[in-house]
């Protein structure tokens, strides 16, 4: 099962050891958001993004374009602190999730039950393809 918890700390220590003295970077970013154009958000903000407007979204998630710039703008700006806030950013957006799979229906069945997974930890094997 994945560890959340072990994922947030791994993405609190790294944007912890980013540098703030850079405006250039997310991380060091001293203003305020004014997206023009969805595809100008960075992945580390997209991410944020998604779970913040988890509701919002259609159904298959992936369409984050429905989200209006100036909800994304206006939330960003009223969460950023300066230079540093990706940390605040990681927290809340873990929180959100957290809080998320915690209400998330218990019955659902798992389609890959009883299905033997190859990882790298493991030691099965995936026949090969035949012609």
């Amino acid at each position: 099962m994945f560890d959340y918890e072990a994922s947030r700390a791994s993405a609190v220590a790294y944007w912890s050891e980013q540098p703030t003295d850079k405006p250039y970077y997310i991380n060091g970013f001293n203003g305020t958001f004014a997206y023009s154009d969805h595809s100008l958000i960075p992945q580390s903000i997209l991410n944020f993004v998604i779970e913040y407007f988890w509701n919002d979204l259609p159904e298959t998630r992936k369409n984050y374009t429905s989200i209006p710039l100036d909800k994304i703008n206006s939330c960003l700006n009223e969460l950023w602190e300066g230079p540093g806030s990706m940390t605040k950013l990681v927290n809340i957006m873990y929180d959100l999730r957290q809080t998320r799979l915690d209400l998330a229906p218990k019955d659902t069945k798992d389609v890959l039950k009883g299905y033997q997974t190859p990882t790298i930890e493991s030691n099965l094997e995936v026949d090969e393809a035949q012609d």
